[in-house]
């Protein structure tokens, strides 16, 4: 039988592979998560961001950053819970209500569109009779999706606290009791506008940017009946068993971020965030008061 002899060449490839192999092993990917139901333009938003990342962790065996999207809040916590997801970004309620499924914890907060923090209101036509909060009892609001904190959370909670019982409706025809408020998704902010305008709902709830946007040359004929107290206008968390020198890592590169050409890119490809910078104790108070409100959304005791 011939002995097979090692050519040079090939001892040159063995050897890089002892010496380099161990590398490309232990490189691997981090994983930022987001909550739509339209993934692919989703991953678009979060890509800048991600990648961005992935290459400032390469001395942490990170070649890469990865977007996951999730369709709702049980689904975003359970890839938090089986590490399909590092970090997860995403406005305040749905943020603490993915923590308290996952024990995910939060980071920092995010500028979105150069804004720290935002409120939600309340809006109506002006000649709807409707002037206050109470008067909608009877009637109709339409809130924009269930994991959007400023077109449902924030709103609903704000109502709720007035001493509002509030009846989730499947479509704006439905007949609402007097003693209720009844509530309709329209899945967008600029359908919740129409349909204000179009009398098909009595009210409608967004973020006070949104409503501004969204109302262009029809603010003439609508008013802000209420306004919410204010949040971080998006957090960012991390699962809870991340490595705590990874987590020491990342934080430190988003908090720089801002301050290189590079990092300054990513953050405007990524919806023109300003910065990332901590989060105050003070500036998530009244949404940790709402735990509660929030553990009824999910079913938990």
């Amino acid at each position: 039988m011939r002995k097979r002899i090692l050519k040079p060449w090939g001892m040159v490839g063995f050897v890089w592979a002892i010496l380099f192999l161990p590398q490309l092993v232990l490189a691997s990917t981090l994983y930022v998560g987001s909550i739509s139901t339209e993934p692919a333009a989703e991953i678009k938003k979060f890509l800048p961001l991600a990648s961005y990342i992935g290459k400032e962790l390469r001395s942490e065996e990170i070649d890469r950053g990865k977007v996951v999207v999730a369709r709702s809040i049980p689904e975003m916590a359970a890839f938090l819970r089986e590490g399909k997801v590092d970090l997860y970004i995403d406005s305040p309620f749905p943020a603490l209500a993915v923590s308290r499924l996952s024990g995910s914890k939060f980071l920092l907060r995010r500028w979105k569109k150069g804004i720290a923090e935002y409120h939600s209101v309340i809006f109506v036509r002006k000649e709807s009779g409707v002037n206050q909060i109470e008067n909608l009892r009877g009637k109709m609001i339409a809130f924009e999706e269930p994991f959007s904190s400023s077109g449902y959370f924030l709103p609903k909670l704000f109502l709720a606290q007035k001493g509002l019982k509030l009846a989730h409706k499947k479509d704006a025809s439905e007949p609402t009791a007097s003693g209720e408020v009844g509530y309709v998704f329209s899945n967008d902010d600029e359908n919740t506008m129409v349909w204000v305008l179009r009398r098909k709902v009595a009210a409608g709830a967004m973020d006070n940017q949104n409503y501004e946007k969204e109302a262009r040359g029809d603010l003439k004929d609508l008013k802000v009946i209420e306004k919410t107290f204010s949040l971080p206008r998006h957090i960012v968390s991390h699962r809870a068993d991340l490595p705590a020198k990874l987590v020491a890592r990342i934080k430190e590169i988003l908090l720089r971020m801002d301050q290189s050409e590079t990092g300054k890119k990513a953050l405007h490809d990524f919806e023109r965030t300003t910065k990332f910078d901590e989060l105050s104790d003070a500036s998530m108070e009244p949404l940790l008061k709402a735990r509660k409100f929030i553990d009824a959304e999910l079913g938990l005791k």
